[in-house]
């Protein structure tokens, strides 16, 4: 029968990919692992971590150096988000996908992007893991060179380099105000500048200035935390014997009230390292104990060294490709029902596709199972906005 769920489904999954893909902005750009293996929500899939080798000195002899062990890094991300996204098409729907390999009804498009945005923005949620920071808290980056350079190239270029982290594969990754002030930016449109006109003629920045530059509707915005000292988003270490490498540190002020939450980032003077915090915490009688905070402290604080927040901001990213993990995985299918899945090939994304027939219509629904996770946040940073 060439209405039959095996001959219309494979058309349906094919057409499905190019709007994943227009929507899968990180997962193309982030490093992503899958299972061939059928998994069920809350089992992990093993990402492989690239370790440092060191350079041995070599002499030459009869007898060969002994062997050295090498025991790969490898990272667990749980599968543990699994989201659907339903659609009807009628008889005449399935006709017309069946006869014109052009056809994508717009009610399938829109179940594709429901899924793809749920994993985008996943991934952009990640950006509270990320403590590097550069550019204005609540202000637009990239308004003009000045701002190109404090947000890029002695910003959060400088973060990665400094980090360590290889030269390809680095990401620049926007909402939709921040790429608006890159693209009006002389150095992106001006094909002397730039390099070529792609600037102008395909409204794109591309990959400029050691990085790829893209577009994602879906970056988040940070919502800070509502503690202050009366006078602004201020507190003080009370530690007189603080030191180096510690993860929490209690915090008071003469007064002090709200609250921090997971994603604030803070500094401290005497330290030009930019700390992101860990676990919601509540201020009471002026202070809070123990706020917990990444990375480890660079500096023994200075007991009443003055601790100021940043603002609400837009998390627009910067990162190397192994900053975060993304796994994917075929999901289950019981042996029952109308059910296929397809791995785009460009994002790694595996979805599946699953039929039940109504009354005079059929139920289709996409699902995807995959997970996220920070995996070296030291190769990424925040370009506020």
């Amino acid at each position: 029968m060439a209405n039959s769920f095996s001959d219309i489904a494979p058309k349906i999954l094919a057409r499905a990919l190019p709007t994943l893909r227009q929507n899968a902005v990180f997962p193309r750009l982030v490093n992503t692992g899958y299972s061939l293996t059928p998994l069920q929500k809350g089992l992990s899939v093993d990402i492989e971590v690239p370790v440092a080798s060191t350079a041995a000195a070599i002499t030459a002899s009869n007898t060969p150096p002994s062997n050295t062990d090498s025991t790969p890094t490898v990272v667990q991300v749980t599968a543990d988000q699994w989201y659907g996204a339903a659609f009807h098409l009628s008889d005449k729907d399935r006709q017309q996908i069946n006869d014109n390999e052009q056809f994508v009804p717009p009610k399938m498009a829109e179940a594709v992007k429901a899924i793809t945005n749920n994993v985008d923005a996943a991934v952009a949620a990640l950006y509270k893991d990320v403590y590097n920071a550069s550019g204005t808290a609540a202000t637009t980056p990239f308004a003009d060179t000045a701002a190109l350079k404090a947000g890029w190239t002695a910003g959060a270029r400088k973060f990665l380099n400094t980090n360590l982290a290889p030269f390809d594969n680095r990401n620049i990754v926007l909402d939709v105000e921040a790429e608006a002030n890159a693209l009006s930016l002389s150095e992106f449109q001006a094909v002397d500048k730039r390099g070529d006109a792609g600037g102008i003629i395909n409204g794109e920045i591309g990959y400029k200035l050691g990085a790829g530059w893209f577009l994602d509707q879906n970056i988040a915005s940070h919502t800070s935390g509502t503690l202050t000292n009366g006078s602004g988003m201020l507190a003080k270490v009370n530690d007189a014997s603080y030191t180096v490498g510690e993860s929490t540190v209690d915090i008071d002020d003469t007064s002090l009230s709200g609250t921090v939450v997971i994603g604030d980032l803070f500094t401290v003077a005497g330290d030009t390292q930019v700390y992101t915090v860990t676990a919601n915490a509540t201020a009471a009688g002026n202070a809070i104990a123990g706020m917990a905070f990444t990375p480890t402290s660079k500096v023994a604080w200075a007991d009443n060294a003055v601790i100021t927040f940043k603002a609400s901001h837009t998390a627009n990213l910067a990162f190397h490709r192994d900053a975060f993990a993304l796994v994917t995985a075929p999901l289950e299918s019981g042996g029952m029902g109308d059910i296929m899945s397809i791995q785009d090939p460009v994002t790694g994304l595996i979805l599946r596709l699953e039929q039940r027939r109504d009354y005079k219509q059929t139920t289709w629904e996409f699902d995807i199972l995959y997970g996220v996770k920070t995996v070296r946040p030291e190769l990424a940073a925040r370009i506020l906005g």
